[in-house]
């Protein structure tokens, strides 16, 4: 896995950080030993940011192949010899494309569910509704709660397309009585002839809305 997302000793990385210290900040890799990784604490004006043991954090790099993405989880903090984090190694580290896709605003009906591990997994499709869609990923708001990091699978009807989509959870986010969810979700493991696919419909999408206000 690693050789092929280009993760190494080294690597400049970008950790976003929810919570009270919520933001994203540059650190690197100092070492990766087995199913764990040491971190460079990250600081601002040399003060080390916290992170609690079990706090999950998203980590981002860039190589020369293009941008990966993946979720951790904090172990252990050692202030010696340079502040660091130890942090567990990814299951999965996503690929994505460098370049960023104009959301676009869109109302129609998205069944989704987790993605089942096998097939005694399987859980039912839950009918949410589409916030916003774009080349790169889609908004979901429903009453099944997926938590970030995790994957789902998903079908657009609205897309007529035969087959489901696959997708990770990069921002969750609750109304206030917990009924609802917000999902943030990032396609992964989309052809390339299937994104274009899904950007040329909302071009067609968005024709059509101007060309409806123009009447």
């Amino acid at each position: 896995m690693l050789k092929k997302t280009g993760l190494k000793e080294d690597q400049e990385i970008f950790v976003e950080i929810k919570g009270s210290e919520a933001g994203l900040y540059a650190t690197k890799i100092l070492d990766i030993e087995g199913k764990t990784f040491k971190m460079a604490a990250p600081q601002i004006q040399g003060v080390t940011i916290p992170l609690n043991r079990g706090q999950n954090v998203s980590i981002s790099y860039t190589t020369e192949r293009g941008k990966f993405i993946f979720t951790s989880r904090v172990q252990e903090r050692n202030p010696e010899p340079l502040p660091h984090y130890i942090l567990q190694m990814p299951e999965k580290i996503y690929r994505v494309q460098r370049r960023e896709y104009v959301r676009v605003d869109v109302e129609g009906r998205i069944d989704y569910r987790p993605r089942p591990k096998n097939q005694d997994d399987l859980e039912k499709f839950i009918k949410g509704r589409i916030l916003d869609l774009s080349g790169g990923g889609v908004g979901i708001k429903g009453a099944l709660k997926i938590e970030e990091g995790e994957e789902l699978e998903m079908k657009i009807p609205l897309l007529e397309i035969d087959y489901p989509l696959w997708g990770v959870v990069r921002r969750l986010k609750e109304d206030k009585k917990g009924e609802e969810h917000q999902l943030g979700v990032a396609f992964v493991d989309i052809k390339s002839s299937l994104r274009d696919k899904i950007i040329k419909w909302l071009f067609e999408y968005q024709r059509n809305l101007r060309e409806a206000g123009d009447d």
